[in-house]
């Protein structure tokens, strides 16, 4: 008995870039495999951050998958699947804030701070 096949690589690659790519169907993503068909067909992880980084700003990215390519999978198993390509591309991150830095608290808050109940 065959296992069924599904356009998972399809799927994933329009959140990643916005275009439906011709990727076949695949019984499971195999992400180093979609991320090689990525890059040959133009579509590399700089180019990819750099659509990423102009859409999060103005759009929002990852793109949001239309119906038709989620149709037959599991909405988990594919937002999985979307955050492991993700990170087989070095984009989990796209902005890097630094640490933020400790304020002095104004006389309202250090009043909260010591607002405590009696048994305390």
């Amino acid at each position: 008995m065959s296992t069924p096949t599904q356009p998972w690589h399809r799927a994933i690659a329009y959140a990643l870039v916005g275009e439906e790519l011709e990727l076949g169907e695949q019984a499971q993503p195999d992400l180093p495999a979609l991320v090689a068909d990525l890059t040959g067909l133009g579509w590399s992880a700089d180019r990819i951050a750099s659509l990423a980084r102009a859409r999060q700003a103005s759009g929002g990215w990852p793109f949001v998958i239309p119906d038709d390519l989620r149709r037959g999978l599991g909405a988990a198993q594919l937002h999985a699947a979307l955050g492991s390509a993700r990170a087989e591309l070095g984009l989990t991150t796209l902005t890097v804030l630094p640490p933020s830095r400790r304020k002095r608290l104004d006389p309202d808050e250090r009043r909260l701070l010591g607002d405590v109940p009696p048994h305390w």
